[in-house]
């Protein structure tokens, strides 16, 4: 009978509807809803006058009476039978009476927008008034309730339920989006979680950058992520962010294998799409300068793999190569030699020395294979781990790049084109 008491103390203080009541209780009983709950404490505390009148108690009426209305419709039939009259119940001190169907109608729009936005697995969170967490405080504290749980759980729990039974699936760990529900003013906010496709992409072309490049002038280069500009119309999203292993210079291609990305579209409205429609648009929307080769859907951790993996994977680089003077007999064996695994200390290149710290990086060669064109012109196939500069492997980059090319064959050698043609897949 303890916590009948402690109900009893709340409500000589306050009205509570039965929702509200039975938060204060949460934690006790199994299976039940915090709406059975305060049911059930109030009739109990009912039952409890009703047998102290019966007793003879004389003091229990007078208790009873300004209680009633406290109780509320729980208390209308022995308030009628003992004074004549009807209850006027007063509205609850917390949710002013509406909680029970603000939930209804909560979960009726929260479901309208996940429609909206082509989501089937959600999460809802919450935000409630802060004069109502305040006085939902300060009644626990006040009265030593130990086994409470707060409103703002109680419409993450139950607004959940209901759009669950609407056809959604409650999901905690790979949500597709949360919607924020607002109480008492019912207002909406989704947080679409963004769509995520896995695979791989060649760029064809020279001068294409893998990120928008906007400057001064104008959009610098074509890029790959305005190529997905067909993924983010057909999904209806806000934007769409490149995620790809690695890098190749603007003015490198990337042919053969592809290089493994990610592709994120922020804010979708549809998330089920066609892919090899979506393949055929990029291509087409490209002119054939870039292709995208999709795999699947990915999450949000698959991005930290594909960014950090991208620098232990090793990658093969086809370069045209001009030697100052020309090649004679035995370079290129030289080359060959001198260069399969070796250790390439780099400082920065000079390029980039303007918006990349000054650090020197130890990269790795495993092989190097190279044919003479005739005159000063070299092609050679390059292997070497990810994050190594292969235009200042050629050129030494003034000495900050050594073994090179230029120190092996002891004449200065340039790069002129290069194509990336193998990066080992992500595991």
């Amino acid at each position: 009978m303890d916590l009948v008491f402690k109900a009893l103390e709340v409500l000589r203080g306050r009205p509570l509807c039965d929702r509200c009541l039975g938060r204060f209780f949460a934690r006790f009983g199994y299976g039940w809803s915090n709406l059975d709950r305060g049911s059930a404490i109030k009739r109990v505390i009912v039952m409890y006058y009703h047998w102290r009148v019966r007793s003879g108690d004389k003091g229990a009426l007078e208790e009873f009476l300004p209680l009633a209305p406290n109780i509320g419709v729980e208390a209308s039939g022995l308030y009628r039978l003992l004074t004549g009259a009807d209850l006027e119940v007063k509205p609850c001190s917390l949710c002013g009476g509406s909680l029970e169907g603000f939930l209804d109608n909560a979960a009726t729009s929260v479901a309208g927008l996940l429609r909206v936005y082509g989501v089937r697995r959600f999460i809802v969170g919450a935000r409630v008034d802060e004069g109502i967490l305040r006085v939902e405080e300060d009644i626990a504290l006040k009265h030593s309730l130990d086994g409470w749980e707060s409103i703002k759980n109680e419409v993450k729990r139950e607004v959940g339920k209901r759009v669950e039974a609407l056809g959604f699936t409650a999901d905690f760990t790979s949500p597709e989006a949360m919607v924020i529900v607002e109480f008492p003013s019912g207002e909406l906010e989704i947080i679409v979680n963004s769509l995520i496709l896995a695979g791989r992409y060649w760029k064809r072309g020279r001068l294409v950058s893998q990120a928008y490049w906007p400057s001064f002038g104008g959009v610098k280069y074509y890029s790959i992520e305005e190529a997905l500009t067909p993924l983010l119309r057909l999904a209806e999203g806000e934007s769409v962010i490149l995620h790809a292993a690695g890098r190749e210079d603007v003015d490198a291609r990337m042919l053969g294998t592809g290089r493994p990305a990610l592709v994120e579209v922020k804010a979708p409205r549809v998330r089920e799409l066609d892919l090899s429609q979506v393949e055929k648009a990029i291509e087409e929307a490209s002119k054939g300068l870039v292709a995208f080769k999709f795999e699947g859907y990915a999450n949000r951790g698959m991005v930290k793999v594909y960014k950090e993996e991208a620098a232990v994977k090793s990658k093969v680089y086809k370069a045209l190569i001009a030697v100052r003077g020309g090649v004679e007999a035995g370079d290129l064996a030289r080359l060959e030699e001198n260069l399969k695994g070796a250790t390439i200390m780099q400082r920065t290149p000079l390029r980039i020395s303007r918006r990349k710290k000054d650090i020197m990086r130890a990269k790795k060669v495993y092989e190097v294979k190279c044919r003479a064109l005739g005159g000063p012109f070299i092609e050679c196939l390059i292997k070497a781990s990810g994050g190594l500069y292969v235009k200042e492997l050629i050129s030494g980059d003034n000495g900050r790049t050594r073994p090179s090319f230029t120190e092996t064959l002891g004449k200065e050698a340039a790069c002129l084109e290069l194509d990336v043609l193998l990066v080992t897949p992500i595991s």
